[in-house]
C-alpha cells in the first residue's frame, strides 16, 4: 500500500551474525567477524542511500549492542545509542511500545533486535519478504505525525530492504 506522504521512518535491523560457543548466555553471545564485518557494512549502505539515522535504539544483548555501535561506525553516527532491555527477544508488543516511546524530535530511527521478533515485524509493517537473516534491515515509512500514534494498525509501506547475503560482492 503506498502512503502519500512519510512521516516518521523506521529501519529495522536483525544483529549481526554471532558466536556460538558452549558455556556462554544466549544474552553474552558476541558478533563473529562476519558479524562484525557486515554491521559496519550496513552503517555505509545506510550513508549510501542517504538513511544515516538520526537515533539508534537497541536491544542490551551484547551481539546487538556490538551491531549497533559498529553501524553508527560505520555511517558516521556520534549521537546516543539507546540501549532498550525489552528489545532482547522481543515480541510484537515490545518493539511497538518501544516505537511508540521513540522522542518526538526524532524522524528516521534504526532500531536493533532479534528474531523471531523483528523478523515478524518487519514483515507485517514493511519489507514483505519471507526470511530476516543477521544483519538484514527494511525501512518502514508509518503515515503518522508522532512516534506515539504507531499501533498494529497504523498505515505503513516497506520503502527499501537490504540484505548482506545478497550483496554481490562479498568475500567471505
Amino acid at each position: 500500500m503506498k502512503i502519500k506522504s512519510v512521516m516518521k521512518s523506521l529501519i529495522v535491523l536483525r544483529h549481526g551474525k554471532a558466536e556460538n560457543p558452549g558455556g556462554m548466555s544466549d544474552f553474552d553471545r558476541s558478533l563473529a567477524g562476519r558479524g562484525t564485518r557486515d554491521a559496519v557494512r550496513v552503517g555505509e549502505v545506510l550513508v549510501e542511500k542517504k538513511l544515516a539515522p538520526e537515533l539508534i535504539v537497541t536491544s542490551t544483548a551484547n551481539r546487538a549492542h556490538s551491531t549497533a555501535r559498529l553501524v553508527a561506525e560505520g555511517c558516521n553516527y556520534s549521537g546516543e545509542i539507546i540501549p532498550v532491555d525489552d528489545l532482547y527477544l522481543p515480541t510484537q508488543s515490545a518493539i511497538l511500545a518501544t516505537v511508540r516511546n521513540i522522542p518526538e524530535e526524532h524522524s528516521r530511527v534504526l532500531i536493533v533486535g532479534h528474531n523471531p521478533g523483528f523478523g515478524m515485524f518487519a514483515m507485517k509493517f514493511g519489507s514483505g519478504v519471507d526470511e530476516f537473516p543477521t544483519c538484514a534491515w527494511t525501512h518502514i515509512g508509518f503515515d503518522v505525525e508522532y512516534w506515539g500514534e504507531v499501533t498494529q494498525s497504523t498505515r505503513s509501506e516497506g520503502l527499501d530492504f537490504w540484505c548482506p547475503k545478497f550483496e554481490s560482492n562479498r568475500n567471505y
